[in-house]
């Protein structure tokens, strides 16, 4: 069942679900990249490293624009008291013991 909330994302959240969206976008951009690459005279090495390197890369560049558009994304979520999120939640609760 999907619902709605508001909410704000503290630092680390922000940073995690923009390398995550960085390294699912890595595979894509891989995909299309070694395809033609694989038509090219260039060597299965270069090719093998375009695949390993592209998602690492752009998870890498997406935690760090995430990172860097946190104070951005922290005073904006304030000034609107927070932005709605819909999906699926389930609540975590810490056990202190």
């Amino acid at each position: 069942m999907n619902r709605t909330f508001r909410a704000q994302l503290d630092f680390v959240s922000v940073v995690k679900l923009s390398a995550t969206l960085g390294f699912g976008s890595g595979i894509f951009i891989t995909i299309l990249t070694v395809l033609p690459f694989f038509h090219s005279d260039q060597s299965l090495l270069e090719g093998g490293l375009v695949i390993l390197l592209t998602p690492l890369a752009s998870a890498f560049g997406g935690g760090v624009t995430g990172a860097f558009g946190f104070p951005f994304y922290y005073w904006y979520s304030n000034k609107i008291k927070g932005q709605y999120l819909s999906g699926k939640f389930a609540e975590e609760t810490e056990n202190k013991e």
